[in-house]
């Protein structure tokens, strides 16, 4: 961290979400006396959850000395179609009411950092898109496959949307491919329909699990006779659920012929220092989804370089913040990052090679 000021506020920010939110929620229903009567208590409980989650976001954003992250989860909040409780109120509102809370909750210097980020976003959010684009992108040579593979699999039709995948690896199509240009966008569409209300929680989960028993059947057709040598852990930090990125990060390892050892999600830290020290791995890939696990990244690392056992290790990192701030990298304290899992494996292999990957 740059500024040891700011990494204390985001920890006192973190450790006061609950009180924050609390703050929240009786600041907006006060001034809205109505919303009483609309929402109801279910409501008010609703925009009690959401509250904890903005000001987790920014609590990890301030923690990092990143508007950007923070600027990234406002605009995603901008897009959702208008719901119960806090949602449903003008979002510049309702930063401004979380910034007179943090004012009045939080120490001065804490508060200074929170509020400027919030101003920030406040700032930014007429720019701000007001809807997001499809992530199947007409350009690439496998987007009707894509395109087929998710109106398939939100049909509910688990097998024919994999017999779709199984045939087109029979016709000879790249195991890598499918992954980076069926899987991937499908799966990131997938979370925007979700994220856009048009499709249920249980649809996303259906999709994501359908994917993951595809890809078990995908890998073993390019497995490599040849083994390189090097030794890969894959993990998801303590308390993120979502690992199909890692494990598409896992597979494209395996696929390069490193000894790959993917521990899924959701993993405690302490199991994955150890895992990477009886594996002996050269290289350790975490990643993260939410921005407000990036507080995690950073524990799982400073876990890995106070060990001994490590000190050869490299770290790479992933997941969605660091496309959003491509300099959160360092921030975190890891060795590099990848857009990808291609580019992952690229990123490592320089590593064992001794070339310096670029900036």
């Amino acid at each position: 961290m740059s500024d040891p000021l700011v990494l204390s506020a985001g920890h006192q920010l973190r450790d006061q979400v609950g009180a924050l939110a609390d703050a929240l929620v009786a600041c907006e229903f006060g001034r809205h006396p109505t919303w009483r009567a609309r929402y109801g208590a279910t409501g008010r409980t609703k925009a009690r959850q959401h509250a904890a989650y903005h000001f987790s976001y920014l609590a990890d954003a301030v923690d990092a000395d990143s508007p950007a992250l923070f600027n990234d989860y406002i605009s995603w909040l901008k897009v959702l179609p208008q719901q119960n409780g806090v949602r449903s109120m003008d979002l510049d509102n309702h930063l401004g009411c979380m910034a007179d809370v943090v004012r009045e909750q939080m120490p001065r210097p804490v508060a200074a950092a929170a509020v400027a980020m919030i101003e920030g976003a406040r700032s930014a959010l007429s720019a701000m898109p007001s809807t997001s684009a499809s992530f199947l992108d007409p350009g690439q040579p496998l987007a009707p496959l894509a395109r087929e593979y998710v109106h398939t699999l939100l049909g509910g039709y688990r097998q024919a949307a994999g017999r779709l995948i199984l045939d087109a690896a029979e016709r000879g199509e790249p195991v890598r491919r499918l992954y980076l240009q069926v899987f991937q966008p499908a799966l990131r569409e997938i979370g925007r329909l979700w994220q856009m209300k048009k499709i249920s929680v249980s649809q996303e989960h259906f999709c994501s699990a359908s994917t993951q028993i595809l890809m078990s059947q995908l890998l073993p057709r390019s497995f490599t006779a040849e083994r390189c040598g090097h030794g890969v852990v894959v993990a998801c930090v303590s308390g993120d659920p979502h690992e199909v990125g890692a494990r598409m990060v896992g597979d494209f390892f395996e696929m390069a012929g490193w000894d790959t050892y993917f521990c899924g999600a959701n993993t405690p830290h302490d199991a994955v220092v150890q895992s990477a020290v009886e594996r002996a791995a050269d290289v350790l890939a975490i990643s993260v989804t939410m921005g407000y696990h990036l507080h995690a990244v950073q524990d799982l690392i400073e876990l890995v370089r106070a060990d001994p056992r490590c000190v050869r290790l490299r770290v790479m990192v992933g997941g969605h913040p660091f496309s959003v701030d491509t300099a959160l990298w360092r921030t975190v304290g890891a060795d590099g990052t990848a857009a990808d899992a291609d580019a992952a494996v690229t990123l490592a292999e320089h590593w064992m090679d001794g070339i310096a990957p670029a900036p």
